[in-house]
Parts: structure tokens; C-alpha cells; sequence
């Protein structure tokens, strides 16, 4: 199957799950440069109280981990979209996640290519 028309329901589900996918590997990105720079300065914090830069560092890394969640909730969600309006049927045994990867990995073309 070649890359559904811009203009049907399937291709613009397949506009947002590229956003949701985009979206998703910026937020799983967020998520662990938070944990690290976190770990950075709790490993030398004192005990006691933590100081408002580390709290400053878990309100943001709480931050990241709810967008990441979120992104991944839009991820599935146009991903079901797409696969209904596509008319595809994942195999058995196979996530839905890891087949429309896949699908994306092996028909949607990349910039630059």
C-alpha cells in the first residue's frame, strides 16, 4: 500500500500521527534530559530539605513525564484512526504501536531522501 491522499480521513490521520510521533520522541527526549540533570545535582544535594533548585528540577521533570504521557495517549489515538480509516490490519501478536511504526518506517518517505 502506497501513502494514503492528503486529502482522505486516512491521510490526515497520518499527518497526525506523524505529529503525535514527532512529538512523542521530543517528549521521551525532555523526559530524560530532566531525569539526568536531576541526578546531576541530587547526587551531590545535602540532606534535609532539598534546596528549590532540585524541587525546581522535579517540577520539571513531573512536567516532562506528563507530556510524554500525553503524547504517547495522541500517539495511539491517531494511530487507531489511521489503521480504521487505512483499512489495515495488524497482525496478530503485534502492537498496535510496533505495527504502525512499520508501516510509517516502510512507506512514508523521510526529508531529505
Amino acid at each position: 500500500m502506497t501513502r494514503p491522499d492528503p486529502q482522505s480521513d486516512a491521510g490526515q490521520w497520518l499527518d497526525r500521527l506523524l505529529e503525535a510521533r514527532a512529538a512523542e520522541a521530543q517528549a521521551a527526549h525532555d523526559t530524560a534530559l530532566a531525569a539526568d540533570e536531576l541526578r546531576r545535582y541530587q547526587k551531590f544535594a545535602r540532606p534535609g530539605q532539598p534546596s528549590a533548585h532540585i524541587v525546581q528540577l522535579r517540577q520539571k521533570q513531573a512536567a516532562a513525564r506528563q507530556a510524554s504521557a500525553r503524547s504517547r495517549q495522541a500517539f495511539l489515538k491517531a494511530a487507531m484512526e489511521f489503521v480504521r480509516t487505512a483499512g489495515l490490519t495488524p497482525p496478530r501478536g503485534t502492537s498496535l504501536e510496533a505495527f504502525v511504526n512499520a508501516w510509517i518506517d516502510t512507506h512514508v518517505t523521510k526529508h531529505g531522501d
